[in-house]
């Protein structure tokens, strides 16, 4: 086992013995915002994940709503977030099961029909219709089929974004309108 493996069981054994006595401790926030660029405009944006300034996720808007399809759009990156989290969850419990995996691709695939978001037809939702999750996941020779299988089924089970996105979760979006500068009189004559 490799030192970077063994270190990943080490800190995990370490948290859950440190959530046990404490499970308000295993409570993670995740914030992230948009940000005001010089290339933000109509169709263009910035992202940033508070913690991270240099992690600066650039993106556009799909063409099929006038966007420019030149950057990665929020579709993207929703689909993004769900092969990530799966890519990785498929990882961490291969470590944990001692299952050498010699090569894996999470591909998800999502279509929308944008008259929802065009307002174009009430009955067509805004959001996405379906995802696909397809995992390409090929373990050592060697490995137990049921051990391979639980690691995938635990995998499915246990994936944060996955989870997220079938079971839904509350989202409360709340508004503040930024007054604009009170000009003086004397600008105004």
């Amino acid at each position: 086992m490799n030192k970077t493996r063994s270190a990943l069981i080490a800190r995990q054994h370490e948290l859950r013995t440190k959530y046990i006595h404490d499970p308000s401790d295993a409570i993670t926030i995740k914030r992230v915002r948009t940000v005001q660029t010089a290339s933000t405009d109509t169709v263009h944006g910035t992202v940033v994940p508070d913690g991270f300034a240099s992690a600066v996720w650039k993106y556009g808007i799909d063409a099929k709503v006038g966007g420019l399809d030149d950057l990665p759009n929020p579709g993207h990156l929703l689909c993004a977030a769900l092969a990530a989290c799966m890519d990785s969850t498929i990882r961490m419990l291969a470590e944990r099961l001692g299952v050498i995996i010699e090569e894996l691709e999470v591909e998800i695939v999502g279509d929308v029909d944008v008259r929802g978001c065009l307002a174009m037809e009430s009955s067509v939702r805004p959001g996405f219709r379906e995802l696909g999750c397809n995992v390409s996941c090929r373990p050592a020779n060697g490995t137990d089929p049921k051990t391979f299988a639980m690691l995938l089924d635990h995998a499915e089970r246990l994936c944060v974004t996955l989870d997220t996105l079938r079971n839904g979760v509350p989202i409360v979006v709340s508004t503040d309108t930024i007054p604009q500068p009170i000009r003086s009189l004397s600008s105004a004559l």
